[in-house]
């Protein structure tokens, strides 16, 4: 049976019947060992397998993480079938050999972290599961997943603390100098309000507005920017897809970070920030790495993970709202680009974000 594969045809039967039913095992393996990755990294026995000065024992990893020794050592067990962990069978001892440590601890090259989606997601699975049916719901709320907005001020973290300021702000044309002089900035769908906190500290006479529609994630932001003691920076409680009339013409920037695509109206919130933008005014947004088409996603390293991103969390929050678009994370660069341009932004210029897994879009507002 031959199958499209980039626009050709290939031959399926190049797979065995039992080397398919071997791959999917070996799917099913990973997932199940990706619950086991998550728990290493919300009980923080990654960060005390990375402290190890020499391989430990069961009972003294658990005694230095502060938990049971029974379930650490089956934890173990899951670490070193997967081949994660190793361990000495003659001393029962347990240790990360130094090549794997950067992709297990914090870090720009900690990759771990990833595994809490899946606890996320299937927190909302019974739920998603329903929307399938044809007389079921057409998504599903926000408040069905307890841990989004702790998963992705995780992720953020790690994304905006290496790369925001050292490499995102500069390889923007003119960004630094105006941010430098002094501008007015809004973050749009700003979560935990990560970005904003970084750039008020880096750039003092600037001043930045994160909105979000969560009251918690605000809350959240509000009370670190207190701690930070920081008094160029606001979070607001606003729809994005209903900013006030006041704003008209009134940022220099607008950012936007893997956010859109969880939107309901999209189109509408891009057509806002152009008019909210000043003229000469810049705008930038960071999504994944992806095509708007399957085919051309075949091979991509971040495209699996993205579908079913947005197949249990993405395109659900966005169809349970009336008219919801559902766009969901892989709807692309294409579409992307598309739209941008009909809502008025022109010479959107694409690139690569330096761990090259997202598409930093950046487009400058036609002065009059």
């Amino acid at each position: 049976m031959d199958i499209l594969k980039g626009g050709k045809t290939i031959d399926s039967g190049m797979e065995s019947s039992l080397e398919f039913a071997q791959r999917i095992m070996k799917m099913v393996n990973s997932a199940t060992l990706t619950v086991a990755l998550s728990l290493g990294v919300e009980t923080g026995l990654f960060k005390v397998m990375g402290g190890l000065q020499e391989p430990s024992t069961s009972s003294q990893i658990a005694q230095m993480a502060g938990l049971k020794e029974r379930y650490v050592r089956e934890w173990l067990g899951a670490m070193v079938v997967g081949r994660i962990v190793d361990v000495n069978p003659i001393e029962n001892t347990y240790y990360v050999p130094p090549d794997r440590l950067p992709f297990l601890v914090d870090g720009p090259m900690n990759v771990v972290a990833f595994s809490r989606l899946i606890p996320m997601l299937c927190e909302a699975y019974d739920n998603v599961a329903d929307c399938f049916r044809r007389d079921g719901p057409a998504g599903v709320s926000y408040t069905k997943y307890g841990k989004f907005h702790q998963f992705m001020d995780h992720m953020s973290n790690m994304l905006h603390n290496t790369t925001l300021i050292p490499d995102v702000v500069p390889s923007i044309a003119g960004l630094m100098p105006l941010l430098e002089a002094g501008s007015e900035c809004l973050d749009v769908g700003c979560g935990r309000g990560r970005a904003v906190l970084l750039l008020a500290q880096r750039f003092p006479r600037s001043a930045f507005c994160g909105i979000d529609i969560s009251d918690e994630a605000i809350n959240f932001a509000r009370n670190e920017a207190k701690r930070l003691s920081l008094t160029n920076c606001q979070f607001m409680v606003q729809d994005a897809a209903s900013l006030p009339e006041s704003w008209m013409e009134h940022f220099d920037l607008i950012t936007c970070f893997d956010a859109l695509h969880d939107m309901p109206k999209p189109r509408v919130v891009l057509s806002g920030v152009h008019r909210a933008l000043a003229p000469g005014g810049i705008f930038t947004m960071l999504e994944l790495n992806v095509h708007s088409h399957p085919s051309k996603n075949i091979g991509n390293p971040r495209a699996i993970d993205g579908y079913v991103i947005s197949l249990m969390h993405c395109m659900p929050v966005s169809l349970e709202c009336e008219d919801g678009a559902g766009l969901g994370t892989m709807w692309g660069r294409e579409m992307a680009c598309k739209m941008l341009e009909e809502v008025g932004f022109a010479d959107v210029n694409v690139t690569p974000s330096k761990d090259k897994f997202n598409l930093i879009y950046v487009s400058q507002k036609k002065s009059e």
